[in-house]
């Protein structure tokens, strides 16, 4: 199972460095764009959705190749596949984490102001949406084929820029409820991953 996570963290090393620098630079300039800190926020809830999305990207590999084929011959259970894929993605947490970090000390360095419940839900965001998307695109994938990760990707994108600027307009309110009810998002998150992991396997079965 450790070398289809190496597997998966190698494809997203020697991917287009053009296109991944152009997404990543595109999401550190939003939180510039003015000293309103909801861009701080979207800039981070793009940076999180982005590195699911570049992850995601590997799928697309996996289907153009026909590595199923070969992923059956494994010695691996249909359950350690599957389970190698969400692994993955909690690897990419911490630099979603890192970036989150990154961008607010720039941000307190350039427009010298900082609210702890707002960097809170950044951090939610950096942890929670990597994991959230990925559980969401895999399940996809195993039952509409890897293509159709494409168009759920465009889809999300469009979500995450009406979510936040829906919460712009009430922006203190909400991240300091969702902070103060961190119980809540826990077992929320909790409750899509495993559902989505059973989702997964089950299509993931399906197909030969």
């Amino acid at each position: 199972m450790k070398g289809l996570v190496f597997k998966d963290l190698l494809l997203m090393k020697k991917m287009n460095k053009k296109v991944i620098f152009v997404m990543y630079f595109f999401v550190i300039a939003i939180s510039f764009f003015g000293e309103n800190e909801v861009y701080s926020i979207m800039s981070s809830a793009f940076f999180s959705l982005f590195i699911g999305m570049h992850l995601m990207m590997t799928m697309t590999y996996d289907g153009l190749t026909s590595w199923k084929q070969y992923e059956l011959t494994l010695p691996l259970s249909k359950y350690q596949i599957i389970f190698s894929k969400y692994l993955t993605s909690l690897l990419l947490v911490p630099i979603s984490i890192m970036d989150t970090v990154i961008i607010y000390i720039i941000r307190y360095v350039v427009y010298h102001n900082f609210t702890l419940s707002q960097f809170g839900f950044s951090i939610t965001i950096a942890i929670a949406l990597p994991v959230l998307w990925c559980s969401i695109c895999l399940a996809i994938a195993q039952w509409f084929g890897y293509m159709s990760v494409q168009y759920v990707r465009m889809i999300c994108t469009l979500l995450v820029i009406f979510f936040v600027s829906k919460i712009s307009k009430d922006m203190k309110y909400v991240t300091q409820n969702l902070v103060k009810n961190p119980m809540l998002i826990t077992i929320f998150a909790l409750g899509i991953v495993v559902a989505s992991y059973f989702v997964s396997v089950i299509g993931y079965s399906r197909k030969k």
